[in-house]
């Protein structure tokens, strides 16, 4: 399988816990062993885990794409990916958070962040065309 074909993969993974996050926040924040006590909740939700994880992996899809600052773009959505995996690790460490889902969604955003990474040094930037390549 190719870094591409890698990276598709991390974007259509992102982008699903996206889509949950926005079109159901309720299954969301249950899932993630979270309280909603009023629909302000709910809204975070949304935002945090339906919007900003549906903006990354639209990110890395682009990226995959993009001719002349897709490796700039992926490495960024590597860093943020990578930040979230960061945070579960705190507290998993510090917050003795170990349950299955959370070690699940630490190896996931671990991978997605992996590949990323992986796939932005995997794309080569356009070399300038000169009058002797025609």
């Amino acid at each position: 399988m190719s870094r591409r074909q890698l990276a598709y993969i991390s974007a259509a993974i992102t982008m699903a816990i996206g889509l949950m996050g926005l079109l159901n926040p309720a299954l969301t924040v249950r899932v993630l062993g979270l309280e909603v006590v009023e629909p302000r909740g709910f809204s975070q939700a949304r935002g945090t885990f339906g919007g900003l994880y549906l903006a990354l992996g639209a990110m890395i899809l682009w990226a995959v794409n993009a001719r002349t600052v897709g490796p700039t773009f992926l490495r960024a959505a590597a860093v943020m990916v990578g930040a979230t995996a960061l945070g579960r690790l705190a507290s998993i460490l510090i917050d003795g958070a170990v349950t299955p889902l959370n070690l699940l969604f630490f190896a996931v955003e671990t991978a997605v962040a992996v590949v990323a990474l992986l796939a932005s040094l995997g794309i080569r930037e356009p070399r300038p065309t000169t009058p002797s390549d025609r």
